[in-house]
């Protein structure tokens, strides 16, 4: 079952949920986490466009630019007036868990 974590928007233009038993800022820890499913922009959710990036990659030159790519994009989502919510996985309450490509 996911849950859904409500965007709280800043004054300073800064995003921030409810992670595990802190507030966390969207744009530097859920992009990087591996419990982030993705955006809820009106009813529709928006994958994890950095997590797909990463689980996509096979490596070689191109990997940073698709990360980045993905990272903009995650954050571009996150600044449109319509999203509300972070979907996330993390039913154990556990909080961040970095994204790996270790196995």
């Amino acid at each position: 079952m996911m849950k859904s974590l409500p965007l709280e928007r800043k004054p300073s233009g800064k995003s921030t949920v409810m992670c595990g038993d802190k507030e966390v800022s969207v744009h530097s820890t859920c992009v990087f986490c591996a419990n982030c499913a993705g955006i809820r922009v009106n009813r529709r959710v928006t994958p994890n466009p950095y997590a797909q990036a990463m689980r996509g990659s096979k490596g070689g030159l191109s990997l940073d630019e698709q990360l980045m790519d993905g990272m903009i994009l995650f954050n571009t989502v996150i600044e449109d007036k319509n999203a509300t919510d972070i979907e996330c996985s993390d039913d154990a309450g556990t909080g961040y868990q970095p994204i790996s490509r270790r196995r």
